[in-house]
Order: C-alpha cells, then sequence, then structure tokens
C-alpha cells in the first residue's frame, strides 16, 4: 500500500512543482515547456571547428536543427539569425545545426550564408549528436538554461524575429537559472 501511495505521489509531483518564471511566454509562443537534462553532443562546423554542447554550461543556449531540404527552415533561418543580432551583446549561445547527410559541409554554409546566416553553422553529420534532439522532425528549437536543462523546444517553424518572440527569449535569458 505505501509502495503504491509513493509511485501515485511521484506521477503526481511534476504537476505541483513551481513554475519557471518564463513559463507563460514560452505558452504565449507556443514553445513546449520540457525540464530534462540536454544530452551532451559534439558539432563540427564547415572548417571543423568543434563546439561541446557541455562546455557552454553557465549560458542559455538555443539549439536549432534544420536542413538545406526544409522548405520552412528556409524562411526560418533569416529570422533565426536577426534574433542572434538581437542577442548578440548577450551571453545566449546560439547553435545552428544541419541535419543535412547528402549535402557536404561547404555546400551547406553557403547556402545558409546565401540566408544571410553570418553565425557558425554545425553539421550533425561531422560531429557526435544524437538523433533524439529532431526525432520530431524540423525544425526544431531547444532552449537549454544554464543548468544544462532543456527547458523549451519549438517544433516546426516560428517567428524568431518578432517582438513577442524576442521578449520571451529575453525572460528566458534574464531567468535561467
Amino acid at each position: 500500500m505505501l509502495i503504491r501511495f509513493l509511485l501515485l505521489a511521484l506521477l503526481w509531483l511534476p504537476a505541483f512543482a513551481p513554475a519557471a518564471p518564463y513559463d507563460s511566454a514560452f505558452k504565449a509562443q507556443h514553445l513546449q515547456r520540457l525540464d530534462e537534462a540536454a544530452p551532451d553532443l559534439l558539432l563540427r562546423d564547415a572548417s571543423t571547428a568543434q563546439q561541446r554542447l557541455s562546455e557552454l554550461r553557465g549560458r542559455p543556449v538555443i539549439l536549432h536543427f534544420w536542413a538545406t531540404w526544409c522548405k520552412p527552415c528556409r524562411h526560418e533561418l533569416p529570422a533565426l539569425e536577426s534574433l542572434a543580432g538581437k542577442f548578440a551583446n548577450s551571453d545566449i549561445a546560439f547553435l545552428i545545426v544541419s541535419i543535412d547527410t547528402e549535402t557536404d559541409a561547404e555546400q551547406v554554409r553557403q547556402y545558409a550564408q546565401a540566408l544571410g546566416v553570418k553565425s557558425p553553422v554545425y553539421l550533425a553529420s561531422e560531429g557526435q549528436v544524437t538523433d533524439r534532439y529532431w526525432s520530431w522532425g524540423i525544425p526544431a528549437t531547444y532552449l537549454i538554461d544554464r543548468r544544462g536543462l532543456l527547458v523549451g523546444r519549438a517544433l516546426g517553424p516560428r517567428d524568431w524575429a518578432s517582438p513577442a518572440m524576442q521578449a520571451a527569449i529575453r525572460q528566458f535569458a534574464d531567468q535561467s537559472p
């Protein structure tokens, strides 16, 4: 009987967890709320520069997955680059990751550059990235707090350049533990 009670209590516990300060902003922008450890990954860009997600602990991270064959990504990448530009003086790390497997690194870089992306573009195929991040499809964007926890996810395209989205990201960055 006690074991059943404890198991039921564990199932209900998340329902009574305190809300994060940015929950309402996430909800307004249709960002799914998460609360789990972000799987580490190793990224490489076209110049073979490396970035490990765990090295960014202590900074909020926006991790975005896309592909050159993804039509919504073509419209979303410039807006995401605009968002990155607005937060250039903040400590938010923007990681833009292509999941292309049939396109080489230089072609991916040139494609992104033609869309106005100045940020480094990483390739999932060149690094060590779990497909768990994009198993729901792309574009997929994750918000990772300073502790290395996945706290939000956007599945499908978003208007990252909108004032409301910028306010949500600012609130996430400012109030990320």
